[in-house]
């Protein structure tokens, strides 16, 4: 099951996204900030389940619950608001098949999950259990739990590696790219790349990253990854204009694909 979880808040929508995991600890969780950025994934990924915010900045969840529905009309829809003023529109114009107040919590989202208007039957068992989600904001999934790592700057070395697409990065490289070529930051990457290394072996998942002298690389029959997929069939084009959006190097065509 794909489900996506949308708001504009970052603290709830870590709260939704963490309600989803544990009321449905097998689906397959997307999470987006901004409606539009949720909306260019929907167009490349189908998706299942949607829990939407309602009033959002930028494309509002009503917006893009219709966007939606004109891409996939089975989807199930389901609002997450503080608002009750909006049931009724979310109902008659949206088709929405469910509607939670704030705060969301795991018990309503299973209740929601168990009497979908489009049942779903299966759940879609993925076969890594590192995802690398790069559409959108770029984040790190093991057994579908984001990652979080002990330094904030472990997370930029990891999506300079993810973009590297399996070629191997010198540490020289990295370092310029994080770093703007500053030698003098030498030590603080030997920092986070332990950091790196040391978050995938702790859960098990030291396969993901492979090592050679003076250089890293990621082992990619060893994760999934929602840009790889994309990329299979858009052969040719331009990276996604949202493609890892934190970050304002990614969209430069540093690497040949």
């Amino acid at each position: 099951m794909k489900i996506l979880a949308v708001d504009d808040e970052q603290l709830m929508l870590d709260a939704l996204t963490g309600s989803i995991h544990r009321a449905e600890p097998d689906a397959e969780v997307h999470s987006f900030k901004r409606g539009r950025d949720a909306l260019a994934f929907a167009q490349v990924y189908p998706i299942d389940v949607a829990f939407l915010d309602i009033r959002m900045r930028g494309m509002d969840g009503l917006t893009l619950g219709k966007h939606l529905k004109a891409l996939y009309p089975d989807i199930n829809l389901i609002y997450c608001t503080s608002y009750d003023e909006y049931i009724s529109e979310a109902f008659r114009e949206v088709r929405c098949n469910g509607y939670i107040t704030k705060p969301v919590d795991a018990d309503a989202i299973a209740n929601e999950l168990a009497h979908l208007r489009i049942p779903m039957h299966t759940v879609v068992q993925v076969d890594t259990r590192v995802h690398f989600q790069c559409i959108g904001r770029f984040e790190v999934f093991i057994d579908n739990i984001p990652v979080k790592f002990e330094n904030t700057k472990t997370k930029e070395l990891l999506a300079v590696l993810v973009d590297a697409q399996g070629g191997i990065c010198t540490n020289q490289e990295i370092v310029a790219m994080l770093w703007d070529d500053d030698a003098r930051h030498d030590s603080y990457f030997k920092k986070i790349r332990k950091d790196l290394l040391d978050t995938f072996a702790d859960s098990g998942c030291d396969d993901v990253i492979f090592r050679q002298r003076g250089g890293l690389g990621i082992n990619v029959n060893n994760v999934s990854c929602d840009f790889y997929d994309w990329k299979k069939v858009n052969i040719g084009k331009k990276k996604p204009e949202d493609y890892m959006s934190q970050f304002s190097w990614a969209n430069i065509p540093i690497y040949e694909w």
